[in-house]
């Protein structure tokens, strides 16, 4: 009876030992990064001379290792740089000003400074016109794990049109991330007829609101590839602090491991 006991006992202790060694490796050993999109909703020298709004800008941005800011709506170029300089320990870029109207937008993307970037491209000028926005393209290496990212705000009128488009050019190889303001929901798009990157991982679900107002609506989302998807951990929308004179969106990101 008691070597029964004993070899219990021990079966017990190996179990425990092992789940302990299992939890270490998967918060210690395994790294991650989080990479999130937010649209700042016409962020420009308003916001940008709004003490209160910049330290929670802040507060909010150092939560992630890469973000992409939306909507920057500043002809002088001083807003993005007055919330970049205001970062410790964080790299910054921006595209080049796009729209066919009068209203130009840019964006903004932020790094930590251990991230290196490989190389930046700005599809703007589009010389077919394909989009409002066109899109931005960044290829990144964190240690020895590298990941293409793209990132786009859709024009709500031509959500299909765009994002087809979008996905056309769209590297078929590597670690493919695809993030932005897709207004892929609600009045703009009917999620229940994707017919765009249907063999890719929509993280960010049909049911999750990433619009502030009282309509409930998917239109921030974050898409992977087959390859980057096997890098996945989690991902989110990040609601804390966010109200309507903060932003009309709050913030999607997603975990990777690397």
């Amino acid at each position: 009876m008691k070597k029964k006991i004993y070899i219990f006992l021990m079966i017990a202790f190996l179990l425990i030992l092992f789940y302990v060694e299992f939890l270490f490796y998967e918060n210690y050993i395994t790294q991650t990064i989080k990479i999130a999109n937010w649209n700042l909703n016409v962020f420009g020298e308003s916001k940008a001379g709004n003490n209160d709004l910049m330290t929670l800008y802040k507060e909010k941005i150092s939560n992630y290792d890469i973000i992409f800011i939306q909507e920057i709506r500043d002809i002088s170029g001083l807003a993005f740089y007055e919330l970049c300089s205001s970062l410790e320990n964080y790299s910054c870029v921006n595209s080049s000003r796009a729209g066919r109207t009068n209203y130009k937008e840019q964006y903004g993307v932020i790094f930590r400074d251990d991230i290196n970037l490989v190389s930046f491209k700005d599809y703007n000028p589009d010389s077919l016109n394909r989009w409002e926005r066109p899109p931005v393209r960044l290829d990144f290496k964190i240690n020895d794990s590298e990941f293409i990212v793209y990132n786009i705000h859709v024009k709500p009128d031509d959500v299909s049109k765009e994002l087809g488009d979008l996905e056309d050019i769209v590297e078929d190889s590597g670690n493919v991330i695809i993030l932005g303001d897709f207004n892929a929901d609600c009045s703009y798009y009917n999620e229940k007829n994707k017919n765009v990157f249907n063999s890719m991982s929509w993280v960010i679900k049909d049911y999750q609101d990433t619009a502030v107002s009282k309509s409930r609506c998917a239109y921030d989302r974050i898409v992977l590839n087959d390859n980057s998807y096997k890098f996945y951990k989690k991902s989110g929308v990040d609601y804390t602090q966010i109200t309507e004179n903060v932003s009309d969106h709050y913030i999607v990101w997603v975990e990777m491991k690397i």
